[in-house]
């Protein structure tokens, strides 16, 4: 393959493809028809002697070959970018993209869902999506560029050189109950505290921490039910005498939303830094650096 055979808007389809995964919304980010995307995704084939994408239903898979492919393109594409306005400044509000955000609910509910409500009035061509985190293959989801940024509690990522981490904010463990719980008039002692029903949230990190701070105080707590949500979790002690314990900031937005009781815990708080990760690829993406700041921004309001 000689670079002479490369039409600039067959990358520009293949990048579209890679972040909708569907013909149709990469021809409305395009501007073009759903017949065209798919005549360029046949030379794109061609091209690459390579599938790239298989159906899966509704959605458009990429292949290895297209995700290796990937964080090359977007860096490409990015390029030719600045080298077309190399005097223009970047303007959020005439940009037109896509982005994943891979996190746990607590993640989606404190900064990736308070971020959305800004793009929509200074951005609101710019798309950033929940995606699920799958710590175990989250660095290959950011190189491969299945999802642009992770929200990590708690350090669970794993660390790798051709991945950047910026910590947001400190955030610690923090216990809701019920409107009126005994609780809530006194401070509980470590014995009382760990006897109580605890409620702990599947897709939310922390509560082991929770319970090994109390064992180190010799406390065991004998009485958990987890549950799949944090609204199934508030549920529950809304309607008993458990215990809800997940991080801080997603506690604060639960206390004003359904009126629970912040318990104080009988032991020192579990601390533990929430950060920012994302693909050195896109150190110099301006639209992705610019969002960078907004999430560091949300996170200096929390």
């Amino acid at each position: 393959m000689h670079l002479k055979e490369v039409d600039a808007n067959l990358l520009v389809t293949l990048d579209a493809l890679l972040v909708d995964a569907s013909v149709t919304r990469a021809a409305e980010r395009l501007g073009r028809s759903a017949s065209a995307i798919s005549h360029a995704l046949a030379k794109l084939r061609e091209l690459f002697d390579d599938e790239l994408f298989v159906r899966a239903g509704q959605r458009l898979v990429p292949t290895a070959r297209a995700q290796e492919l990937a964080p090359t393109v977007h860096v490409i594409l990015a390029g030719m970018e600045s080298l077309l306005r190399p005097n223009k400044p970047f303007d959020p509000s005439l940009t037109m993209r896509a982005f994943a955000a891979a996190s746990s609910e607590a993640g989606e509910l404190i900064l990736i869902e308070p971020l959305r409500k800004r793009l929509q009035e200074g951005a609101p061509s710019v798309r950033v999506d929940w995606t699920s985190s799958n710590m175990e293959s989250i660095i290959d989801e950011l190189r491969n560029a299945r999802c642009h940024f992770v929200i990590d509690i708690m350090g669970e990522s794993a660390e790798a050189p051709d991945v950047r981490a910026a910590k947001l904010f400190d955030d610690e463990l923090a216990t809701l109950a019920r409107p009126g719980h005994p609780f809530s008039k006194r401070r509980p002692n470590g014995e009382a505290f760990a006897a109580a029903e605890h409620v702990a949230v599947h897709s939310l990190p922390g509560f082991q921490g929770l319970a090994d701070r109390l064992a180190q105080a010799g406390h065991d707590i004998r009485r958990t039910s987890q549950v799949s949500s944090a609204l199934v979790g508030v549920m529950a002690t809304l309607n008993s005498d458990a215990l809800l314990t997940l991080p801080a900031s997603l506690a604060s937005l639960l206390e004003r939303q359904f009126g629970l009781s912040r318990i104080a815990q009988p032991i020192e708080p579990v601390t533990f830094p929430v950060r920012l990760l994302w693909h050195t690829s896109y150190d110099r993406d301006e639209c992705h650096q610019w969002l960078r700041g907004e999430f560091s921004l949300l996170a200096q309001e929390l």
